[in-house]
């Protein structure tokens, strides 16, 4: 039986409303990161973080959400 490993969500920061960064990694990312990292089956979450709002959906282009 083939059964998939349901995805982790990987958690994103936010950072002076346009700085991305992934804790994961250790690294800052570009649009182009994340929509790497979305087309590779990995979930997104992302949060300001001044106000600790969820802001995925500000982030995420069109057509992958």
């Amino acid at each position: 039986m083939n059964r998939r490993k349901p995805s982790s969500i990987r958690h994103l920061r936010r950072y002076g409303g346009c700085r991305l960064y992934d804790p994961e990694s250790q690294a800052h990312l570009s649009a182009h990161d994340v929509e790497r990292l979305i087309r590779q089956g990995v979930r997104i979450s992302v949060r300001e973080v001044e106000t600790g709002q969820d802001v995925t959906h500000e982030i995420l282009p069109p057509n992958l959400q």
